[in-house]
This record gives structure tokens, C-alpha cells and sequence, in this order.
């Protein structure tokens, strides 16, 4: 018996669709499986009571965090690696052409073979000197390269050929005027140091992400980077920072006009 009242019920949902909306509502009472159905407006008025008040931040609290950020200051110093413009690399023969083909410029030395020994660009030198001059840095009569040890793949001999403690030039400065729309006013700016490097390999990703290729047409490419004092406070001195280093640079030496 409760079998079939249990199909019967069934198939009237079948016949009356309405029944199985989210306002209706199913109830056993002695063996009997009731169905009963909330009005639209029962409905609504249970939404609205359910519905959590949206919480409002008073002002006091945004008047708060504005307080806090003009507590702090900006402090900005900014470290640039120029790509120099050499015949050949820093420490071995291999041109460096930008855009051409896949390890097409490297030689045992560029690939970090054991008994491969590496020997200076004089041009690398040259270019360092003169940049120096050129942001008014002390030169260094006696200077060293170190090693940088890191593990990358783009890096085949597991360290970078840099300098530490015994940079090239050290101690300059750059002179600048702001522009007038931003308050006007000179300013200089420290130059900590300038030293030499070389650069690393890059890798060429797939495009579907599965896999990594090693580039290292550009192991090896001499590069001088230069590291500022933090003393820059907004965004608009340290833009006129960095257009100052360009010019500077652009002016003393040969650089790469392309990035890679």
C-alpha cells in the first residue's frame, strides 16, 4: 500500500511540474508524503530576512589609513645593467649579433667546458673608464673580478663572472634638474658603484608551457652595471634619474640599442 502511494505522488509531479521548484516543500506524516507550496510572497519576505547587512567602513577608518601612508617616505634606489656594444664578448671571441639563431655564437668557453679559460676584452675596460668619468666616479688603479655562484640553467659554468668588493669606479654623482611642472629644484644623485659582468644565457619557453630550451648566444656578453644611492623620495626623480644615466651613457660609450 505505501508502495503505491508512493508512485501515485510521483506521478503527479510528473503531471505537475511546479511541485519540484525550490518552494516546495515535502513532509511525512503518518506514511503519508505531503507536498505543500510557499506563496511568491512567503518566498520573498523569507529572502529578505535572510539577506546579511552589508557592513559599511565608517570614515574614521579611511581617514586612518591616509593618515598611515603619509607616515611613511619613499625610499628608491635603482641598480642599471648596460649591454655594451663590443666586437666580441667579455671573456672569449664570439660575436654577439641580437636575433640570431640559437647557440650559433658559442665557443667552450661560453658553454663553461672544464679547461676552458677565459681572458678579457681590453674594450670592456675601456668602456668602463670612460663611463665612470662620465658619472663622475673614482677610478680604481687595482681591480678584480669575483665569481657570483648561483645554479641556473642558462648559466653553464654555475656562477657569474662579476665584481664584488673591488669594483672598476666608485663614488660618483649626477647632477639634474627637475622639470618645473613638478616642482622644479636640483637635485644629485649618488653613484655607489660601476663595475663589470657578464651576461647569462636566456631560455626560450614553449608555447604551450611543457618544456624549456637554453639560448646561450648571450653568455658571456659584457655588461657594466651601475647601482645608485637610495636616495631618490618619488617616482618623478627617479625617471629623471634614469633618463639622465641613459644620456650619460649613450653619450660615453657604444651600447645595444635592443633588449634581450
Amino acid at each position: 500500500m505505501r508502495a503505491m502511494m508512493t508512485s501515485a505522488i510521483f506521478r503527479s509531479i510528473q503531471n505537475h511540474p511546479l511541485l519540484l521548484c525550490q518552494t516546495a516543500l515535502f513532509r511525512r506524516k503518518n506514511v503519508v508524503l505531503y507536498c505543500t507550496v510557499k506563496s511568491t510572497e512567503a518566498q520573498t519576505a523569507t529572502q529578505e530576512n535572510q539577506k546579511l547587512p552589508i557592513k559599511v567602513p565608517p570614515r574614521t577608518q579611511t581617514k586612518t589609513i591616509d593618515k598611515i601612508s603619509k607616515d611613511y617616505e619613499a625610499v628608491i634606489g635603482i641598480e642599471t645593467h648596460v649591454q655594451l656594444n663590443t666586437l666580441t664578448k667579455a671573456f672569449c671571441g664570439c660575436p654577439y649579433n641580437y636575433g640570431s639563431p640559437p647557440n650559433t655564437g658559442v665557443c667552450p668557453i661560453c658553454m663553461g667546458l672544464p679547461g676552458a679559460l677565459p681572458v678579457l676584452n681590453s674594450k670592456v675596460i675601456e668602456f668602463a673608464v670612460k663611463l665612470g668619468l662620465a658619472l663622475n666616479c673614482k677610478l680604481s688603479l687595482n681591480s678584480k673580478f669575483d665569481r657570483k655562484q648561483y645554479f641556473y640553467p642558462d648559466l653553464p659554468k654555475g656562477y657569474q663572472i662579476s665584481q664584488f668588493d673591488v669594483p672598476i669606479a666608485t663614488g660618483g654623482c649626477i647632477d639634474l634638474d627637475l622639470p618645473l611642472e613638478y616642482g622644479g629644484g636640483h637635485r644629485r644623485f649618488g653613484i655607489t658603484r660601476v663595475h663589470m659582468e657578464e651576461d647569462a644565457g636566456k631560455l626560450l619557453h614553449a608555447e604551450n608551457g611543457s618544456y624549456s630550451q637554453v639560448d646561450l648566444n648571450r653568455a658571456g656578453v659584457p655588461l657594466l652595471e651601475i647601482v645608485s644611492e637610495p636616495e631618490m623620495r618619488t617616482g618623478i626623480e627617479a625617471a629623471e634619474y634614469a633618463a639622465e644615466v641613459q644620456s650619460s651613457t649613450n653619450w660615453a660609450i657604444t651600447v645595444w640599442d635592443k633588449g634581450s
